[in-house]
């Protein structure tokens, strides 16, 4: 029991009566309960143990007391410091740069502590009772017997298993290299080699551009000269160049890593990724794999790069930067031809993107845009500007067409709109220069843009669904459509097989929608519509006997260039979907004719001619294979051809 000292004010563990205990310092009892010990006024236990009646038995404290340290002073660890340097600079300037005599202290093994003679001096000159300093002996470098002599060889401390270092890297450090910049290309197990780098630029230049002049590679580029002025540019055509598709597969998932590092992850922004994101976009096809499609996401990102780098106008100022009186963006210089064909393209990509999938919109075209396609216009450098010039005014239509039709209450625009949009497409034909007059990229494209609008009038309800008067119109449009139709595999197939390689993505997808197209004019059930004679017309077996041979041709070159892969060509992969519709529309067509599959009833001359090369087996095949990622293709676009 602790007794309270004089006055009773103040009990023997330190607290003063009335108030708690400094932390540490509680009683055993109160420690143990984890209560507040507060020690009675007058007496010398804490309130709780007189209420509870308990011994106060007070704490014993556990916390470590620190003994008087021996202060250094300032001056003493500079004079130390110099002692070092000295003793450095002996060293270094020592016969031969050899080793220390044992009887000098080693530089390796100097440290910033003070001296024996300036420590003492220092406690002697701060303390009233001087303290004894250990003295130390120098200190010995380490030894080991030498190779083939009897006396010891010194080895410097720092050494890392017996391995002593060279006189020559006891000294300063080198300076610290520069950070590592982050690469400009994916990194991928497989790289091109320079004849493969050199072959690929050649088929991008001579075959895809052709189709989407989105950047001007003059005859002095390189492959070289390409890789340092726009590295991922250069991966991505050499990707979608490689003949060997587990390569380019390969290559392709470096690509989508590389995209979400530096733009998601890095937020970076530059002309070169546009340039890489527009290839990867136009040539989606030789990057589809078994899984989902990214084509919308890639659209969106490209999109976002153009805003980012004020590609689509001239970015004002905010709001609050007038309250900062601070500018948030550089003052407005003009465009470069790169970034005036960059944004042109994309949303060239984007528009077309938008009426196939039809998930997403297309980049909004601007004034600043419109200023770009004039400039381009008047100062191109190449014929592919001409090319990229054409191909966005024919586009321009369709985006107005595909406003139109989502803005009218039953999705079909009036009458007179779609003719204004007809005319508007006759004069960008009739003004074409005169190197595209024939060109199968503009022509194709017009007759697609035709068939589209011509849609839109068909899908439009008829006027009376119980009256026998035909409606002139709706009949008229469906000749048209079928014209269109006609007028785009024309051209398709005076384009040699060898050439697919550097049709666009959206160029398929206008293959698609036109087969779809036919196939829904070839089985109309109107009876003012004669199928026969669209048939007579515009055979939609023979269409796809036709398209089936292309794409054998093809697969069967690339197969012979690239060897044995695990994973098919795209273009096998078109030709198996291709196979499979037909097979489904074989038998519709012939239960339309009255033709027997069991072989009686009356042939047609198409249905007939199919049946008989052997491919009645074939009609048990489903319509499209769900496992198939590329079979979504033939099923984007659903036109109301019900009468």
């Amino acid at each position: 029991m602790e007794t309270a000292s004089s006055s009773s004010t103040t009990t023997t563990n330190g607290s003063v009566n009335g108030m708690p205990a400094p932390y540490g310092r509680a009683c055993t009892n109160c420690a143990r309960a984890k209560c507040r010990c507060i020690y009675r006024t007058g007496g010398a236990d804490c309130e709780r143990c007189h209420r509870l009646r308990k011994e106060c038995i007070p704490s014993v404290s556990v916390r470590k007391r620190n003994g008087k340290r021996t202060h250094v002073s300032r001056a003493a660890q500079l004079e130390a410091k110099l002692e070092d340097l000295v003793s450095l600079l002996r060293h270094q300037a020592g016969p031969g740069g050899t080793a220390p005599s044992p009887g000098e202290p080693s530089v390796a093994s100097s440290t910033p502590a003070p001296s024996a003679r300036s420590a003492a001096s220092v406690a002697g000159d701060h303390s009233p009772h001087p303290v004894p300093v250990a003295v130390l002996p120098p200190q010995l470098p380490d030894c080991h017997p030498a190779h083939g002599k009897g006396r010891p060889t010194p080895v410097a401390r720092g050494t890392l298993l017996g391995s002593k270092f060279e006189p020559q890297d006891v000294g300063p450090r080198s300076p610290t290299p520069p950070p590592v910049e982050p690469p400009a290309i994916p990194y991928c197990t497989y790289q091109p080699s320079p004849f493969e780098a050199a072959d690929g630029l050649v088929t991008f230049r001579k075959y895809m551009l052709i189709f989407l002049p989105f950047v001007y590679l003059p005859s002095n580029m390189t492959e070289e000269r390409l890789r340092k002025t726009y590295p991922f540019l250069w991966f991505s055509i050499m990707t979608v160049t490689s003949k060997n598709v587990d390569r380019r597969l390969v290559m392709s998932e470096s690509i989508k890593k590389f995209i979400a590092q530096k733009m998601v992850m890095e937020h970076e922004k530059s002309l070169d990724l546009l340039f890489g994101l527009l290839v990867i976009m136009g040539w989606t096809h030789y990057h589809i794999k078994r899984e989902k499609p990214i084509l919308s996401l890639l659209a969106s990102l490209a999109k976002s790069l153009v805003f980012d780098l004020g590609l689509n106008k001239v970015p004002s100022e905010p709001y609050i930067s007038a309250c900062l009186k601070t500018a948030f963006h550089p003052p407005p210089r003009e465009k470069t031809m790169e970034e005036r064909r960059a944004v042109l393209a994309c949303f060239l990509l984007t528009s077309q993107i938008s009426h196939s999938l039809k998930r997403l919109d297309a980049l909004t075209w601007t004034s600043h845009m419109e200023e770009s396609l004039q400039f381009l216009t008047q100062r191109h450098e190449w014929e592919g500007d001409d090319l990229l010039v054409a191909q966005v005014k024919i586009q321009l239509i369709v985006e107005q067409l595909n406003r139109a039709t989502s803005q009218s209450i039953d999705n079909a625009p009036p009458s007179y709109y779609l003719s204004a949009l007809h005319t508007q497409l006759t004069n960008i034909k009739t003004q074409l220069p005169s190197h595209l007059q024939q060109n199968d990229t503009i022509l194709s494209h017009i007759s697609y843009t035709e068939l589209a609008i011509h849609e839109a009038a068909v899908a439009k309800p008829r006027i009376s669904p119980t009256t026998t008067v035909p409606d002139l119109q709706r009949y008229a449009a469906m000749e048209a459509c079928l014209n269109a139709i006609k007028g785009w595999f024309d051209r398709h197939f005076s384009i040699p097989s060898y050439v697919y390689i550097g049709m666009t993505f959206s160029y398929w997808c206008h293959m698609a929608h036109c087969l779809l197209s036919l196939y829904r004019l070839s089985v109309l059930d109107d009876p003012a519509w004669d199928r026969r004679a669209v048939r007579n017309k515009l055979d939609l077996l023979r269409i796809c006997d036709q398209l089936k041979l292309g794409f054998e041709e093809l697969s069967a070159k690339r197969r012979l260039d690239s060897g044995p892969t695990i994973e098919e060509d795209g273009f096998t992969k078109f030709n198996m979907m291709l196979r499979t519709m037909k097979s489904g529309w074989v038998a519709e067509l012939a239960a339309i004719d009255g033709v027997d599959l069991n072989g009686g009833g009356h042939h047609s001359s198409s249905v007939e001619q199919y049946l008989d090369a052997g491919n009645a087996n074939e009609l048990n095949l489903p319509l499209f294979h769900a496992e198939d990622p590329e079979a979504w293709m033939a099923g984007l676009f659903d036109m109301n051809w019900d009468p």
